[in-house]
């Protein structure tokens, strides 16, 4: 009797580990199938991200070259003249009249009605400008032809009003101003080595040496380019103020710059820098 009895034991308990391990088999091998299919969908979905990654790049790239090639912010611009040097005694509220004596000062040939302004007023003080230094005034004046033809005889003597020197300059977007800066270390070394450059649209950095013509796009590739020019690139002085403003503009050069003086007066146009009584460059509008 107790040997059947324990038999029947035995039998029972091994019926019951089977029984308990077929079924933890099955669920490993369930763990197994969705472990494989979770492997799979991740591989898809990475597969799938990468692609995306790419397409948003692409697309990102097209954006930007885009803006570059509208540069709307420069074209709302276009019309803008940025005028430095006029007291801040002249009232806000005297402000379009006392430009309108300028201009007609500066063309007395110049009708009056071609003298319309859209707007002008004072822009914000730079931190770092002394308070006794007046703000900039942007104007927007209604005719293109005319806002041209004030700049180019801006270009050709030194406009004043009651015997303070004013400097005109085209009013860029603060993108511009910046994609600029970034170019410091290389117009520098244009500079010190009397090579002429001017500036493209869309934005771009052209310098001639021989005959041939170099072109810069990015910041990037400021150090290629300085190698195929044989120099080397230059660190900026930290500037502040309208110092660091005027700066960035990056003024074309002459062909000696180290050995001629400043001129007094600059002033610039839509994407050319030029120096009244130096050499300029040819003007690239771009528009």
């Amino acid at each position: 009797m107790l040997k059947e009895a324990t038999a029947d034991i035995k039998s029972h308990v091994e019926e019951e580990i089977s029984r308990h391990l077929a079924g933890l088999r099955a669920e490993v091998q369930a763990l197994n199938s969705r472990t494989d299919q979770t492997e799979v969908r991740l591989t898809t979905l990475t597969t799938a991200s990468t692609s995306q990654s790419q397409e948003i790049s692409y697309l990102h790239g097209c954006l930007t070259a885009m803006e570059d090639n509208l540069d709307l912010n420069n074209k709302s611009r276009r019309n803008n003249i940025q005028l430095r040097g006029l007291p801040e005694a002249v009232q806000p509220e005297t402000l379009i009249t006392t430009l309108k004596d300028i201009f007609s000062a500066m063309a007395p040939k110049l009708p009056l009605p071609l003298l319309e302004m859209d707007q002008a007023h004072r822009a914000l003080r730079h931190p770092n400008l002394n308070l006794s230094t007046p703000r900039d005034v942007i104007i927007r004046l209604h005719y293109f032809q005319t806002k041209e033809k004030v700049m180019q005889l801006a270009r050709d003597r030194a406009p004043k009003y009651k015997d303070t020197r004013l400097t005109f300059f085209q009013d860029l977007a603060p993108t511009t101003l910046k994609k600029r800066r970034d170019l410091k270390p290389l117009t520098l070394a244009l500079q010190e080595q009397g090579l002429k450059y001017t500036w493209g649209h869309p934005f771009k950095l052209l310098v001639k040496k021989g005959d041939q013509t170099h072109i810069l796009t990015t910041a990037a590739e400021m150090g290629p380019m300085a190698d195929s020019l044989g120099m080397q690139l230059l660190n900026p002085t930290p500037l502040t103020g309208y110092r660091e403003r005027d700066r960035s503009r990056d003024r074309a050069t002459s062909l000696h710059p180290a050995k001629q003086k400043r001129p007094p007066h600059f002033i610039e146009d839509n994407t050319t820098t030029r120096r009244q009584g130096g050499q300029s460059l040819p003007h690239r509008s771009g528009r």
